[in-house]
């Protein structure tokens, strides 16, 4: 272990320094790493490395690899007859390039393989922890942005490139420079409704997407201990989607419920030895942070997405807003485009497009057409339920966007409701 052992540490900290290997001034630490995982998109020129450098993976008891990424899902049809995976039924012939290098390159390294077809085959992120591979205070890496998944137990764990995926095969170790660490700590309980995707969404609003570069983020809080381990681990797998290096959540008793009885889970007597370890993995009393994020769990409502960009996220309950009329202010940065009144218009009167400019979400009536010309300013709970309607800028004698539910300052006449699901919206 590496550094001062009196000094109060946090959950990152102390996971690191039982890691490191060799550690220099003016150089990244050398650690150790307790599990590789592969699949067959970042694999294949690291397998190729080792083959011209003459050169076997070092630790295959500590390697684990699955087809995941280009895998077809449609073999509960009669053509599918091998539990190894009928590679014919991959269409696209760059899959089916890839899962067959990885199968070729799995049998000549002696690396265990999960193929299609496995009972044990499934997204790299996810077969970990079912399988009980995931455990608290390990190392654990794989050519995948989205590994910090496995932080939810406790883990440190982070995506590497495929020059790094060889250097792992080769050594069992990596260089790495130490991060920074964060705390976010979510305080309160979450409201009826809101969910852990809500929570790190609302995080991602408070300090941006690349709020959390070079960090390794330990979420803490009684939000977070409130979470089931899908919670915890759809937390930690969007540490990366705000440009943190890695996230953590301290191992507790819902942590060792899940991992009990797993396939790879200690047993026994080991059982009992492994969560007495597990319960110091604590971020220590008096340890410091290099930076620290407070949110409020009761002010956290839904939110709603749209396109690719994760930070292209609204509140759901989010109040309407306009350029000069409206005095409450919405938590979403408007669009570069000036503020205007807004209210809700009949689907058929507007453009020809199934898809809102804001949303590619199809019209909720088939064959209904819906327009956005700027994005939706107000809460996506004032549509009326039997209507497709869409936001279209108000026409100049409007003065107002809706003041109630059902109607507008402009026309009194409310939607017809109930009924067909094709009722018109009766906007003015």
């Amino acid at each position: 272990m590496v550094g001062d052992t009196q000094k109060p540490r946090t959950l990152a900290e102390k996971v690191w320094d039982a890691h490191v290997v060799r550690s220099a001034e003016g150089e990244p630490d050398l650690l150790f790493i307790d599990l590789h995982l592969l699949h067959e998109v970042t694999s294949p020129q690291a397998f190729d490395g080792l083959r011209m450098a003459g050169r076997s993976v070092r630790r295959t008891d500590l390697t684990l690899a699955t087809e995941d990424h280009n895998t077809p899902t449609g073999y509960a049809d009669p053509s599918y007859n091998s539990r190894r995976g009928d590679l014919l039924t991959i269409a696209d012939p760059t899959s089916r390039t890839q899962i067959e290098t990885l199968r070729r390159n799995c049998a000549e390294f002696g690396v265990k393989l999960h193929p299609l077809g496995d009972a044990q085959q499934g997204i790299v992120h996810v077969i970990g922890p079912q399988l009980g591979l995931t455990q608290p205070g390990l190392t654990i890496v794989c050519g995948d942005s989205h590994t910090a998944t496995h932080g939810a137990f406790g883990a440190l764990a982070f995506g590497i490139g495929t020059s790094e995926v060889e250097h792992v095969l080769a050594t069992q170790t990596l260089p790495q420079a130490r991060p920074k660490t964060m705390a976010v700590t979510v305080e309160g309980a979450l409201r009826p409704g809101v969910t852990a995707k809500d929570l790190v969404l609302a995080l991602i609003a408070k300090v941006g997407t690349g709020g959390g570069r070079g960090h390794v983020v330990e979420y803490r809080g009684d939000a977070i201990r409130a979470l089931s381990m899908e919670g915890r681990m759809t937390i930690c797998n969007m540490s990366i989607e705000w440009g943190a290096k890695a996230g953590m959540i301290a191992p507790d008793e819902t942590t060792f419920a899940y991992l009990k009885g797993r396939p790879n889970a200690p047993q026994s007597e080991a059982w009992d030895a492994a969560v007495e370890h597990w319960r110091s993995l604590t971020t220590d009393e008096g340890a410091t942070f290099d930076t620290e994020v407070v949110l409020d769990a009761a002010q956290i409502s839904p939110f709603v997405t749209w396109g690719t960009n994760r930070g292209r996220a609204s509140r759901s309950t989010a109040p309407c807003r306009t350029r000069r009329r409206s005095s409450k202010r919405s938590s979403v940065r408007p669009p570069a485009a000036p503020w205007s009144t807004w209210r809700w218009s009949p689907a058929p009167a507007c453009a020809t497009s199934r898809s809102t400019w804001s949303s590619s979400a199809p019209a909720p009536t088939a064959g209904w057409k819906t327009c956005a010309p700027r994005p939706r300013c107000c809460a996506a709970t004032r549509s009326p339920t039997a209507c497709a309607c869409s936001w279209c800028p108000v026409p100049p004698r409007c003065a107002r966007p809706p003041s109630t539910r059902g109607s507008t300052r402009c026309s009194r006449t409310r939607a017809r409701s109930g009924g067909s699901p094709a009722a018109p919206c009766a906007w003015a």
